[in-house]
């Protein structure tokens, strides 16, 4: 035990020594380093470590004078910001406390001469003063000699006024104006904005597009705090007040519009600014910025015309205080005051900045402002921290548990790749054992157990880690895969149903393919890990039940539209044959017509259903619609054929009529001889036929006509029978009353001697042939005569009670073989 305390006190000897002697030779280098005026320069790292004591002992820097230096000057591209080193060193010399006020604005606004005003110089002495449109300024200059200022709180500081280069000159990027606007802002204590008779809404977007740009080169340059040298301060880069200065100035101020209204004082230029920044807003941004929330403070002053020659506001440069306008230097000194009330100089650590420190300042913004963000300043290497009465093992751990936080700090603590966390990991592991040995060396027994030990620790503390990051993952996982899914459905949900299945296809798959590459691309980094398969594949299965779901109703919208098409179609087809007359149409009219509407109604139906022309069912749809038409037009030829059948029927009941009128008694002077009625009963016959077939001709190719024509002909042969047999025979009836009643007398007196329907109605027969065979009749035909008896017999009441009473089976029978001997006889 001895022997090791021995053996570690020797050790530390020996590291003391050692750190000692390295101590003594950087100090050596730096003060050399300082001293080196072989080039006439100081090196970069040094810039930084000066003391006051150092900076008395440099004699031979270039000293401040009262006149113009520049500072920073533009490369020859105008494009990247270089260092005038000679005049920097200038700022070595200033002792105490140092306070910047720089002024920027847009080129020739009279920034120049403002600042002489400012610094109580005239008459050409000061800043130069450009008579001409080009501009003079280039870069950032600075009074050499600073002004002695005592602030409200009693303490001394030395002021540096900046000239700036102004904005929006030619051949002039934006750009490089945002990197004189950047130095320039977070070199100040205060800034001085610099516009001419007004502000409108360009100054303002311009100037919070500059202030945008710059806190994000603050922001980053604050982020990158771990590769800065360890006595560099952030809190530098904070932004100082701003003071918006209006020359020039004769306008009355607006207005208040009301009691709520932001610009309640119509005299306070205050109160006018932050209302146009109110009441401005800009375009194509998702949040908006105020200047407000970026400075310190906002303030605003104007300044009345100061002079009022022409030849003086040429080149102001030559104006003396007794050329200025009594408006524009009360305002002025306003101004003055104004600054020295609330100058504060940027403070380190606590206390003022001093000359070295502004120097060091402007070579850290310089070369930041050149590289885009504060990350590539050189830093130093942090002083040693490590104490021996620490555990070297509990320090080794922090080291290990510092690397994964940069890790973690790197993905913003959210999921890490499996792979790069296990290398990483290894990387942390390695570095915290060799770190652990180079620290225990000569300790190898010490060594020995502490080293499984930390393994052991930081193998734990990364299994913990590796099992949250497996969650983190799984969560990045889910959470990407809803709003991709959302994302899916906003993109879909606005597809207007119906829509061809194609065209619906091919907008998931666009769909799908976007969202699969949003996934991809947002979880790029976790591609290798499990969790990542297994939610791209969830992903696929979600967006395909969500294809399924629209195809789904895709389907439902095209089968209502197919059934809707149908019934249109139809409904159309109906429409368009339907006969609104009682008059029937010709075949060959019907049939075009229900031809020429069918297809008609088939290109409708097309034509509705364009959208489901892909979709299987469509051939089943139209299948139904031509069987829906056929059944429509074989309706609509029945209906036509009904009309048919119904114009022929009235056609014949008219013609018969017609037949019956022109061979009725009245026309006809009956009895009139057979062959003469015959022959004006077939006139008529064949008239009426031939009427018919005139009328209907049109409709000689159908049944309805024929079975028409053929009802007439019936009906005709029954005119002209009832013509022949019943009026014609009842006229020859009547011509013969006489006689047959007499026959009749006679026949009444002997029919109690025939027992026969037969016997009895040939007696009767036998006795009117009889009476009429003496006069008119005698000279007609004898089947005439019969007819004219047989209808006496048959309308004669009494002679049928007698016929009646002889009806029975035995007088029929008797009746019958009377008959058939008579028949024979």
């Amino acid at each position: 035990m001895g022997s090791v305390l021995r053996v570690a006190l020797e050790f530390f000897f020996l590291v003391a020594i050692s750190l000692a002697s390295k101590n003594d030779i950087v100090e050596e280098q730096s003060t050399q380093s300082m001293l080196d005026q072989t080039d006439g320069t100081v090196t970069e790292t040094n810039l930084e470590d000066l003391t006051d004591s150092d900076i008395i002992q440099v004699e031979d820097f270039v000293k401040p004078d009262d006149r113009p230096m520049q500072l920073i000057k533009p490369d020859f591209t105008h494009k990247k910001l270089v260092m005038v080193e000679e005049n920097v060193k200038a700022l070595l010399h200033l002792e105490g406390a140092v306070a910047v006020v720089a002024v920027v604005g847009k080129y020739h606004s009279g920034k120049s001469f403002l600042l002489n005003q400012l610094m109580s110089k005239n008459s050409g002495f000061g800043f130069r003063v450009g008579p001409t449109l080009r501009p003079e300024t280039m870069g950032i200059w600075m009074w050499g000699k600073p002004s002695q200022m005592e602030l409200p709180n009693g303490q001394q500081v030395q002021v540096v006024f900046l000239d700036t280069e102004g904005f929006a000159g030619s051949n002039v990027s934006e750009s490089y104006d945002a990197k004189i606007f950047a130095v320039s802002a977070l070199l100040s204590s205060y800034l001085i904005y610099n516009s001419v008779k007004i502000i409108d809404q360009a100054d303002l977007d311009y100037l919070e597009l500059l202030a945008r740009r710059t806190q994000l080169f603050a922001l980053r340059s604050q982020l990158s705090r771990a590769k800065w040298a360890q006595d560099f301060n952030h809190n530098l880069l904070n932004f100082p007040p701003l003071l918006w200065i209006i020359k020039d100035f004769v306008q009355a101020l607006m207005p208040s519009d009301g009691p709520n209204d932001a610009l309640d004082d119509a005299s306070n230029p205050q109160a006018w600014l932050h209302h146009m920044m109110h009441s401005s807003a800009w375009e194509n941004e998702d949040h908006s910025i105020s200047l407000l929330d970026i400075f310190k403070s906002v303030e605003c002053r104007t300044l009345f015309i100061p002079a009022t020659s022409k030849r003086l506001l040429q080149d102001l440069s030559q104006a003396t205080e007794a050329d200025l306008t009594t408006e524009y230097k009360e305002e002025r000194d306003q101004i003055k005051e104004l600054l020295r009330k609330g100058l504060i100089p940027k403070e380190k650590n606590g206390r003022p900045i001093t000359g070295p420190e502004l120097a060091s300042l402007i070579e850290v913004l310089v070369t930041a402002a050149n590289e885009g963000s504060l990350s590539k300043i050189p830093s130093r290497w942090a002083s040693f921290v490590s104490s021996m009465e620490k555990s070297a093992q509990q320090d080794c751990l922090k080291f290990y548990d510092v690397e994964i936080s940069v890790l973690h700090q790197q993905h913003e603590n959210g999921p890490i790749n499996e792979r790069k966390f296990k290398e990483w990991h290894m990387q942390a592991v390695n570095k915290s054992t060799n770190l652990l040995e180079q620290v225990l060396f000569g300790f190898d027994d010490v060594l020995n157990v502490s080293k499984p030990e930390l393994l052991e620790q930081m193998n734990e503390r990364f299994e913990k880690s590796w099992e949250i990051n497996e969650r983190k993952i799984r969560l990045r996982c889910s959470e990407v895969h809803q709003k991709i899914e959302l994302v899916a459905i906003e993109q879909l949900q606005d597809t207007t149903f119906p829509v061809k299945t194609s065209d619906l296809a091919a907008s998931y798959n666009r769909v799908k393919g976007d969202c699969i590459q949003q996934f991809e691309d947002s979880l790029e980094q976790l591609q290798e890990n499990a969790a990542f398969n297994k939610s791209i594949m969830a992903l696929m299965i979600s967006l395909n039940n969500i294809r399924d779901s629209y195809i789904l109703k895709n389907k439902k919208a095209i089968e209502e539209v197919l059934v809707t098409a149908a019934t249109n179609s139809i409904d159309h087809f109906k429409r368009d044959v339907n006969n609104p007359t009682s008059e029937p149409r010709s075949p060959a009219e019907i049939k075009r017509l229900t031809l020429a509407e069918f297809e008609k109604a088939v290109d409708l139906f097309h034509q509705q259903t364009e959208v489901a022309h892909e979709n299987h069912i469509y051939d089943a749809h139209l299948a139904l619609v031509k069987s829906g038409l056929i059944d429509a037009r074989a309706a609509t030829l029945k209906q036509n054929d009904n009309l048919v059948r119904d114009k022929c029927t009235r056609e014949i009941s008219r013609l018969v009529n017609k037949m019956k009128e022109r061979t009725d008694s009245t026309v006809l002077i009956l009895p009139m001889n057979d062959t003469d009625l015959d022959q004006r009963l077939s006139f008529e016959f064949h008239g009426a036929l031939r009427e018919y077939s005139d009328i209907l001709d049109t409709f000689s190719s159908m049944e309805s006509y024929h079975e028409g024509s053929r009802a007439l002909q019936r009906s005709l042969h029954a005119v002209s029978g009832q013509r022949r047999r019943r009026d014609n025979m009842e006229a020859y009836r009547q011509e013969v009353e006489a006689p047959l009643q007499k026959a009749k007398q006679i026949a009444m007196l002997s029919v109690e001697h025939y027992t026969t329907v037969f016997s009895v109605t040939k007696h009767i027969t036998e006795i009117c042939l009889l009476q009429l065979d003496e006069g008119k009749p005698q000279h007609w035909s004898h089947d005439l005569k019969l007819n004219i008896i047989d209808i006496y017999l048959n309308g004669d009441s009494d002679i049928q009670k007698v016929i009646k009473a002889r009806k029975g089976l035995w007088s029929t029978l008797v009746g019958f073989i009377e008959w058939f001997l008579w028949l024979f006889s």
